[in-house]
């Protein structure tokens, strides 16, 4: 068994990529025993720097089109399975998933240690860029849901998730879009080091934290993220939850900005008008209380 199986997940920018890598391998990771670095690969347009070809192994996911929109959901369920093989005999302790562009806290590993003493899944300041899971976590949760096909809301989906089912063991500081479960004494994980964040108006008033473009590759890619993508991922986010808790979702509510009844009292997922389905029953058969998390069973 592995002690920590990192995963991160690229799609172009591959100078970013090898920044976050370096930054990775400087840090106090490099100290662990018995790891392993995996990059899964979306796009054709790869390089890694020479330092780095021997420390990784590169997933390549050559059957994604180079113009496809992506499906982050999928890429994390890979790592999952992937990492742990099976949730009743894992090949991993711990399994953590990254964005190509995480900026990984130089102590960071220390502290993910220390933070799961207490909880088997843990979110970091940004979304989903940088998580950690245990095989109970997952047994608990469930996979993350793949008809959020494209990059938004995903995330929210899988922390409502974690909230309604392994509330006590997670961790979840994702203070970017104001969605904080037990993260009094959270540590450092990810940080805005080299990335552009920026203080603007929003949610936590005028100095509300903000992720922008990098460099004009990565708002182009952005802006293919958009659109008709976006608008489907949050048509289906509402289908799925609405009727589950008192007020229909919103954006500005169950997306970002949590309020204390919202996780005092979380959605009802069996009042879902949705069903979870079955995607990999040789992994998924081990997720405990299918029905309850409203799968089709």
């Amino acid at each position: 068994m592995k002690k920590m199986k990192v995963y991160i997940v690229t799609y172009k920018r591959c100078d970013i990529l090898n920044d976050t890598l370096k930054k990775l391998f400087d840090s106090d990771f490099s100290n662990l025993p018995n790891t392993e670095v995996n990059i899964i690969n979306n796009h054709s347009e790869f390089h890694l720097e020479p330092q780095f070809k021997n420390k990784v192994n590169v997933l390549h996911n050559t059957l994604r089109p180079d113009w496809s929109n992506g499906n982050l959901a999928e890429n994390w369920n890979q790592a999952l399975i992937n990492g742990f093989r099976d949730l009743s005999n894992p090949d991993a302790e711990y399994v953590v998933t990254m964005q190509n562009d995480t900026s990984v806290h130089p102590k960071w590993c220390t502290n993910l240690l220390k933070m799961h003493e207490r909880f088997n899944f843990i979110v970091g300041k940004y979304g989903d860029n940088l998580v950690s899971y245990t095989p109970d976590a997952v047994k608990k949760i469930g996979l993350w849901d793949e008809n959020f096909f494209g990059v938004q809301y995903k995330e929210a989906d899988y922390w409502i998730r974690a909230l309604i089912f392994n509330k006590d063991k997670t961790c979840i500081n994702d203070t970017l879009h104001g969605l904080e479960v037990n993260n009094s004494d959270a540590l450092e994980l990810d940080t805005t080091v080299d990335r552009n964040f920026v203080e603007e108006s929003g949610f936590a008033g005028d100095n509300t934290l903000k992720r922008r473009a990098d460099d004009a590759e990565h708002q182009q890619i952005w802006s293919t993220r958009g659109g008709v993508y976006k608008q489907y991922a949050w048509k289906y986010f509402y289908e799925k939850w609405s009727g589950t808790w008192k007020e229909d979702p919103r954006r500005e509510t169950w997306v970002k900005n949590w309020s204390k009844d919202f996780i005092d009292n979380p959605p009802d997922i069996t009042k879902s008008k949705v069903k979870n389905m079955i995607r990999y029953i040789y992994f998924e058969k081990d997720i405990e209380d299918l029905k309850g998390k409203n799968y089709l069973v």
